[in-house]
C-alpha cells in the first residue's frame, strides 16, 4: 500500500528544519565573516594535508548572490523535503555528498585549483527529495527527477545553464552538479540500507526480549 502524505504536514514545520537553520547560518556566518578565501576547496592546501577544505569549500561562496540562490535552494529542500527523511538521514545525504564532489573535484579535475559553494551539495538533496517524493507523489517526484536529469544532461552537453554564470560572477562547476547528483542517488541506498539494518536489531531485541 501506497503512503500518502497529507499536503498540510508536507509543508509545516520539522524537527529536521533544525539541520537547515544551522547550515544556513553557517554559510552566513562565513560569508559575513569573508572567510571564502581560507575556507574554499584549494587544491595547493589541500595537497599540504587541509583535508578539511574538501568539505568546508561548500560552505563559502563567490558573492552574496550567489550565496543567496544557494540558500533559496536550501529553503526549497527545507519545505518540501523535509518530511521525507530524519535528521540523521538528511546530515548522510549532505556529507555524503560534500564528500564526493570534494574527491571527486580532486581525483577527476587536477586542472582545478579551487571552488566554493553549495549548489552541488543542493543537486544531491535535490535528487535524493525526488527520489523520497515518488513515494508519496509519484506524479511530481517522477517530474521532478525528470527536471534534474534534463538539467544535468543540458549541463554535461552545452555548459552551465544561460544567465547563470552572469548571476553568480563566476564560472558554475557542472561537474560538481553532477557528483552532488550520483552521490543523492547513491545515499537513497544508503540510507535504505540503515533504515533496513535498524529494523533487523529491532526485530532481533523483540526475539530475545519475547
Amino acid at each position: 500500500m501506497r503512503i500518502q502524505v497529507p499536503i498540510k504536514n508536507r509543508i509545516s514545520a520539522q524537527w529536521n528544519h533544525v539541520l537547515w537553520l544551522f547550515l544556513f547560518v553557517i554559510c552566513f556566518s562565513l560569508q559575513s565573516a569573508g572567510l571564502a578565501s581560507t575556507l574554499q576547496f584549494d587544491r595547493t592546501l589541500i595537497e599540504q594535508g587541509h583535508y578539511w577544505l574538501l568539505l568546508s569549500g561548500h560552505l563559502v561562496h563567490l558573492n552574496w548572490t550567489h550565496w543567496a540562490l544557494n540558500m533559496a535552494g536550501l529553503v526549497i529542500v527545507a519545505v518540501f523535503f523535509s518530511l521525507y527523511g530524519s535528521i540523521l538521514d538528511w546530515l548522510i545525504v549532505l556529507l555524503f555528498s560534500a564528500m564526493v564532489i570534494g574527491l571527486g573535484l580532486y581525483w577527476f579535475h587536477p586542472e582545478l585549483i579551487w571552488y566554493v559553494g553549495l549548489s552541488g551539495v543542493l543537486h544531491g538533496l535535490f535528487i535524493y527529495g525526488a527520489i523520497r517524493e515518488i513515494r508519496f507523489y509519484p506524479f511530481s517526484g517522477y517530474i521532478l527527477l525528470l527536471l534534474l536529469v534534463g538539467k544535468l544532461f543540458w549541463e554535461y552537453m552545452n555548459g552551465a545553464l544561460p544567465g547563470s554564470e552572469e548571476m553568480t560572477g563566476g564560472r558554475v562547476l557542472v561537474e560538481a552538479h553532477l557528483y552532488g547528483a550520483i552521490a543523492g542517488l547513491v545515499a537513497v541506498f544508503l540510507t535504505w540500507c540503515l533504515h533496513l539494518l535498524y529494523k533487523l536489531v529491532e526485530v532481533k531485541n523483540r526475539q530475545q526480549n519475547a
